[in-house]
């Protein structure tokens, strides 16, 4: 947002007042605009668009356009080609001024998100190059799309765990930039910088301390990475997938304990016991005849549906898949093969489902057992399938000359097991904060 904007000169204009004073002062010599879509790399909070890719939603400007479009029905009147520009080589005022009528004509009270109290936040975001500028418009606005006398409590923990990671980042680097800015720190001395880094991970993060020395000791010792052995890569992955997954095993189980306090488990329960998705990444990442972590999560679910409706395998779970006539088109054989070889491509990664089959799926099995899941199962889902596309991801990030894939994979996994001690230490962090109220 408006990081370089005077503060005085903006206060009493709305929101789009000030977005197109940026916007058109913005211009660049050809006098085209653009938005910029910026991502910080820092892992301990992770760009807003990553994570709403791993839960198969639209993460990019233009897809929130479109949705826009789509849910309100109305139309932008801005053509296809103007719509990518926009994003990417610019587009005139015109087109801008377009957009920006259009998003005023949307039923969406921008002002109730912008307040100047919250535009203050993003600004300090932006200058100091968080992340937490998109997550600071993000969760207002999922808030404020709640219907009338729903406020869906469940999200509660989640949403404040990631406004303090939003708080506790920005905080943070504008402790270090003011460090580099009054000669305290060399900007150019990154082992100095890296002492005041690992230091914050200590002490907010799970993330053990042997990886975070781990990072140390690259940034100390460089030349190790020019000629790495075997056992130096894998290390800096370790290191790499302990601090890339921390934030994610938070939002997992924050969303999960929210989840079953809200939903009527007794607060000794929630202690006693961690949760389906908890239980089930962690068998994916122990149990080695497991394939994917949607495969761990259907096996919960075969268990649940089990104590509603009697013993349920694989097979019951696969008839409530549709099946179009040109899928998997080995037409000899009978609908039920059919469907039960598309579950088994579901569970090995393949053919993963769209976000529509996958609901489709998950209401029928509802309807089946008679019950209700609403939202929540089918963000289960989604959450375990996110898990599969992050692995994966990963996976293709670290991909070096001297290690295997599977080598990364059992590291990832490795990492991924530690999820019951998040889950342990926020229902205690949760439940303590709920007797103080």
């Amino acid at each position: 947002m408006r990081s370089n904007s005077d503060q005085p000169q903006l206060e009493g204009k709305s929101f789009f007042e000030q977005l197109e004073e940026e916007l058109f002062n913005g211009a660049d010599s050809n006098n085209k605009i653009k938005f910029k879509d910026e991502k910080s790399p820092y892992y301990f909070l992770p760009p807003l668009q990553d994570f709403l890719e791993l839960l198969n939603l639209p993460h990019t400007q233009k897809q929130f356009l479109d949705l826009a479009e789509s849910a309100f029905g109305i139309n932008s009147k801005i053509g296809r080609s103007s719509k990518f520009a926009i994003f990417g080589s610019g587009v005139g005022k015109r087109v801008i001024s377009k957009l920006l009528g259009f998003y005023k004509n949307l039923p969406i009270p921008f002002d109730d998100v912008f307040t100047p109290k919250n535009l203050n936040k993003i600004d300090k975001s932006a200058k100091v190059g968080s992340n937490a500028v998109y997550w600071l418009s993000a969760v207002p606005f999922y808030k404020l799309s709640a219907p009338d006398g729903e406020s869906d409590k469940e999200l509660e923990p989640l949403f404040l765990f990631i406004e303090k990671r939003c708080q506790t980042e920005v905080r943070f680097l504008e402790y270090v930039r003011e460090k580099i800015k009054n000669d305290k720190i060399d900007r150019e001395d990154t082992v100095a910088i890296y002492r005041y880094i690992s230091s914050f991970w200590k002490n907010e993060t799970k993330v053990p301390e042997h990886a975070v020395h781990t990072l140390g000791n690259i940034i100390k010792y460089p030349e190790r990475l020019k000629k790495p052995s075997k056992e130096d890569t894998l290390s800096a992955i370790e290191s790499y997938c302990f601090m890339n997954l921390d934030f994610y095993l938070e939002a997992i189980t924050y969303f999960e304990i929210g989840v079953r306090y809200e939903y009527g488990n007794d607060p000794q329960n929630l202690k006693k016991e961690i949760g389906t998705i908890t239980r089930s990444i962690y068998a994916f990442a122990t149990n080695d005849t497991i394939s994917t972590c949607f495969e761990a999560l259907l096996i919960e679910y075969k268990k649940i549906l089990t104590d509603l409706v009697g013993k349920t395998g694989f097979r019951d779970l696969a008839r409530f898949i549709d099946i179009n006539e040109l899928e998997n088109a080995d037409l000899s054989e009978s609908l039920g093969d059919r469907q039960y070889t598309q579950l088994k491509r579901w569970r090995n990664g393949k053919d993963i489902p769209s976000n529509e089959r996958l609901a489709a799926f998950l209401d029928k099995l509802d309807e089946y057992a008679n019950v209700d899941s609403g939202y929540v199962l089918k963000m289960a889902f989604r959450i375990a399938l996110g898990v599969d596309k992050l692995v994966g991801k990963i996976i293709s990030a670290t991909a070096f000359d001297n290690c295997e894939p599977h080598e990364v994979e059992a590291i990832i996994k490795k990492v991924l097991s530690r999820v019951p001690i998040y889950y342990e230490s926020n229902i205690t962090d949760f439940l303590n904060a709920k007797n103080a109220d």
